[in-house]
């Protein structure tokens, strides 16, 4: 069956905010979900989501939920859930022949950069708009802003390789998150000191993509990626020092919605049940083709040989749903992803 749980927290207190009639303990440590106790609630809200996952160096906008049949209290309260943290986990749980709990998990944790509540007619909704990055403490949550910004300085000593000057940027401008090593080229240097400092990490993120790019020359060098994972920032470029090698994801056949399809040279798009199991950066493989052919059946034509073998990496990820909407494509996860073929990161 589909699955969702929305917890919405205080970052002061630690509280989860429960809708009125409700409590935490009572929805499973949730605000609002559609699965407690082992069990589907048949009578759960209606959720719409809308989750873009991509590197940080791309303009993405913010993630959106909305929640159908709130109460006209909620409404009234909605003003009062901005700032405060959110994290939305999805996918699919026990009920039907081919869902595959283990798929389920986080989709996405930030902050609540606004939240409104709606009321026409019968229909009463509550809108949450997310910012990637939840607030920890007394630190603000989000990516930063040009009216709310985070002071990104970059100090990049002569040198030095970008991961070491780009892992201490991130950990002070984000204290209480965890930076993994960067898995990046050590041949991203600087001959001179630099000194890099911007409001946002996009910024932060376009400048370090745009930087190895004029470095590293190597053809099909895709350049560094900083993602932000709940409350983790991976950075990596995606060679062959880097977590290129990492262990593949399995697409099975039964998880696809419709067919692969190629949407620009050489990336591919794929449409799966919602799952959780995937981030940007991470490898997957296809199902090997359906096709079986003898020595004696195999011809010269082009069609016999399946287009889409081979593994590949997750580019970007959108997961959109509509929990009561009855199609198999109103709850999925729309991936584009590259052919793994890693290079060399050497000038």
């Amino acid at each position: 069956m589909r699955y969702y749980r929305l917890v919405v927290q205080d970052p002061k207190t630690g509280n989860v905010i429960a809708p009125p009639g409700f409590s935490a303990d009572l929805l499973g440590g949730a605000t609002y979900t559609s699965f407690v106790n082992g069990k589907t609630l048949a009578a759960a809200w209606n959720v719409e989501l809308d989750i873009p996952v991509i590197d940080a160096a791309t303009s993405q906008g913010f993630s959106l939920a909305r929640v159908w049949g709130i109460s006209n209290q909620e409404i009234a309260q909605a003003n009062d859930l901005s700032n405060k943290n959110i994290a939305i986990y999805g996918g699919m749980q026990a009920g039907l022949p081919l869902a595959n709990p283990a798929q389920a998990g986080l989709l996405v944790s930030g902050n609540v950069f606004q939240c409104f509540g709606n009321n026409i007619g019968k229909d009463r909704t509550l809108d949450f708009v997310i910012s990637p990055g939840p607030a920890m403490g007394s630190n603000p949550g989000g990516t930063g802003t040009v009216k709310a910004p985070r002071n990104f300085t970059l100090n990049w000593p002569a040198g030095t390789p970008l991961a070491s000057a780009l892992q201490t940027c991130l950990q002070t401008a984000f204290p209480g998150y965890t930076v993994p090593t960067p898995q990046i080229s050590s041949s991203i240097v600087r001959q001179n000191l630099e000194v890099h400092v911007v409001p946002t990490l996009e910024q932060l993120a376009q400048y370090c993509r745009q930087t190895s790019l004029d470095i590293v020359k190597t053809s099909g060098y895709q350049g560094v990626s900083i993602v932000v994972n709940g409350t983790t920032i991976n950075v990596f470029d995606g060679s062959s020092t880097s977590s290129s090698s990492s262990k593949s994801t399995a697409i099975a056949f039964q998880d696809l919605i419709g067919q692969p399809t190629w949407i620009e040279s050489p990336n591919i798009q794929i449409k799966t049940v919602m799952r959780a199991d995937l981030s940007v950066g991470s490898q997957f493989t296809l199902p090997q083709t359906l096709i079986t052919n003898s020595s004696q059946a195999n011809s010269s034509l082009v069609n016999q040989q399946a287009t889409f073998q081979g593994g590949f990496s997750v580019i970007n990820m959108r997961h959109v749903g509509n929990f009561r909407q009855p199609d198999a494509a109103s709850w999925v996860t729309v991936i584009e992803g590259a052919p793994n073929k890693p290079v060399s990161a050497t000038t």
